[in-house]
């Protein structure tokens, strides 16, 4: 996913890792990568189907954690916030 933007204008990336809970075969950790990509805003998507960690990297200024939470939610699965990531 792409985004362009204006002559002068920044995207804002950053990188976040959410626990995403409730995933019973590695199928849901693709099932919830692909969803999250589909969403204005995801540049990438990791999510570990063992320990259920998703490395999010996503650009500030058309996404936040709290959306984030809210998409995985909106593929059936619990979702919390960790802390960002440190640059």
């Amino acid at each position: 996913m792409s985004v362009v933007l204006s002559q002068g204008e920044k995207s804002l990336m950053k990188e976040t890792i959410v626990k995403v809970d409730w995933l019973l075969q590695p199928e849901d950790a693709g099932a919830v990568e692909k969803y999250l990509l589909s969403k204005p805003g995801i540049e990438s998507v990791g999510v570990n189907p063992v320990n259920g960690l998703a490395n999010v990297k996503y650009d500030e200024t058309l996404s936040s954690v709290d959306d984030i939470i809210r998409l995985v939610g909106e593929c059936g699965y619990h979702c919390k916030r960790l802390l960002p990531r440190l640059e």
